[in-house]
């Protein structure tokens, strides 16, 4: 093409190889289903976001020291549901961080970890007890059938609701857990 007609040609973009920022001249590629939002506000490839490695791996650079992802952020790692707005994050009670992500101070035992795409994540179980007891009914009846439809067994959800010794709100969290659990059988059938 002549260089009179260069402004016809197509303009060529560099390829989005890790999580960038949302940017205007990004939206028509997220509109094209070619980038996905994440957490952080960030757009990545949509086949990073396929698995939960790749969604973990996408929030590395969210993640404080010591701390792991959680509640509802665990939730789109392990299924990609219920995409959070900001990240939210666990560490130990006694821990403080300064950063831009929700933090949620709690007990987090080593058991109570997966590392996915090398980023510590609770697992489905920490997960959903910890929706039940503590989020929203509507978040953590939505976070607990999205965990219960990717594989999460209810009864076992239950054993450690009703483990002696919880000082949490266990009423609510099992009353929570049945309506969870009768949505996600509905969605199979």
């Amino acid at each position: 093409m002549t260089s009179a007609l260069a402004w016809l040609a197509a303009p060529q973009l560099d390829p989005v190889a890790a999580v960038q920022p949302a940017l205007p001249g990004r939206a028509g590629e997220r509109y094209d289903g070619l980038l996905g939002r994440t957490p952080d506000g960030g757009l990545v490839p949509v086949d990073l976001l396929a698995g939960p490695e790749g969604r973990a791996g996408a929030l590395r650079a969210a993640v404080p020291p010591g701390a792991a992802l959680a509640r509802c952020t665990a939730v789109w790692v392990h299924t990609g549901r219920l995409c959070p707005d900001r990240p939210d994050v666990v560490v130990g009670a006694g821990r403080r961080l300064h950063t831009t992500v929700v933090v949620h101070r709690q007990h987090l035992a080593v058991s109570d970890v997966v590392h996915l795409g090398g980023v510590p994540t609770t697992t489905p179980l920490r997960t959903a007890v910890d929706l039940l007891c503590f989020a929203s009914e509507p978040v953590a009846v939505a976070g607990t059938c999205a965990l219960l439809l990717a594989g999460l067994e209810e009864p076992l959800v239950q054993e450690v609701l009703g483990r002696p010794g919880r000082r949490a709100p266990v009423r609510r969290a099992t009353a929570l857990l049945a309506v969870a659990g009768d949505a996600a059988g509905r969605r199979r059938s």
